[in-house]
């Protein structure tokens, strides 16, 4: 599994204006003093499923923006929004259980990425809109849930990504700052990186420097991968 694919690719973070005025008008932690204190969870339960903690830590902050009481719409709850058929399938107990919520996204990203032959692309997708769609789009399947409903009826094929505007935006927010590259970056940096690409997984994102375009919603992105079943 190629889950290294990022360790080598220089990390470029962001946090706006707004995402700063927010925080200073929020009560409690601010999201930087949250995602602080979430790092040694993160790191370890990347070691622990040999994934790369930066993934983990742009899920977690895409999801709730570390905020442990998250809840979603559908129903998601916690820090890496699981719902509740997920969360009993990797025995999470107590979703708003910060240790354990972590613990449990690393386990079910490390199966993703398993699963989707180490691309991290497909694996995020897979935790937002469930792995039976991007099985779907990705072999031109379609896919019946239980509900009746039929995904992907026109046998598209996108690569695996399915075409839905919410989960194209969830990859790409989780995306960009893995794998921004400087167009300045010189052949010693190469060198640098792959001498401590092993030290890679214990890394995680310096929030402070985040300035991402979700930062502008007050309203946490929230996953729905659970509710597109994967029965093929």
């Amino acid at each position: 599994m190629n889950h290294k694919l990022i360790n080598t690719i220089p990390v470029l973070l962001f946090l706006s204006l707004t995402a700063f005025a927010q925080t200073r008008r929020e009560p409690g932690p601010t999201i930087q003093e949250r995602a602080r204190a979430l790092e040694p969870l993160i790191v370890e339960s990347a070691r622990r499923y040999g994934i790369d903690a930066r993934i983990l830590q742009m899920i977690c902050f895409v999801e709730s923006r570390f905020r442990n009481d998250a809840v979603s719409p559908k129903g998601a709850r916690g820090l890496m929004q699981f719902m509740p058929e997920t969360a009993a399938r990797y025995g999470l107990k107590n979703p708003h259980s910060p240790k354990e919520a972590i613990d449990a996204a690393a386990h079910y990203l490390r199966d993703l990425l398993e699963r989707f032959g180490g691309r991290v692309d497909l694996a995020v997708a897979a935790y937002n809109a469930g792995e039976g769609a991007v099985e779907s789009f990705r072999t031109g399947r379609p896919l019946l849930l239980r509900t009746g409903k039929v995904i992907n009826a026109r046998g598209t094929i996108t690569g695996g990504v399915p075409p839905y505007a919410e989960t194209q935006s969830y990859v790409k927010q989780i995306l960009e700052p893995l794998t921004f590259r400087s167009r300045a970056k010189s052949t010693s940096d190469s060198l640098i990186q792959k001498r401590d690409a092993n030290r890679q997984n214990d890394r995680t994102l310096d929030i402070d420097s985040i300035v991402s375009d979700q930062s502008k919603n007050k309203r946490p992105a929230s996953s729905s991968f659970i509710e597109i079943k994967d029965q093929l």
